[in-house]
């Protein structure tokens, strides 16, 4: 439930743009507090706690989307990390067995030499 608030400074200034300073009338101070309040409603606690419950659930809901696109973000790293990973041991150990067989060959050299 809303309620209404009254703004001072509206109701001052609407009273002064009566050209009066005092005695002012019932109906002109009616129509200043129905300015004053126009526009200034005020929130009651249970209205607030309501939205504010809102507002969490759609913070958790994004939340839970978030954490689901940084998961699969996360997968997908890992995974090209580990492929990165293979390929550099696979290149390595094409370099020991190239070197392995330069060695090899060098020593049938070595012994035909002899």
């Amino acid at each position: 439930m809303v309620s209404g608030g009254i703004d001072s400074y509206k109701l001052l200034t609407t009273l002064k743009a009566t050209g009066k300073e005092s005695n002012y009338s019932a109906e002109e101070l009616a129509n200043a507090f129905q300015v004053a309040q126009q526009g200034a409603d005020l929130v009651t606690v249970p209205i607030f706690e309501a939205r504010m419950r809102e507002v969490d659930a759609r913070f958790d809901a994004f939340e839970t989307k978030f954490d689901a696109k940084l998961d699969f973000v996360r997968a997908d790293i890992k995974a090209e990390v580990k492929s990165s990973q293979l390929q550099n041991l696979l290149w390595l150990s094409g370099i020991v067995l190239a070197s392995n067989g330069a060695v090899i060959a060098l020593l049938v050299r070595a012994t035909n030499l002899f």
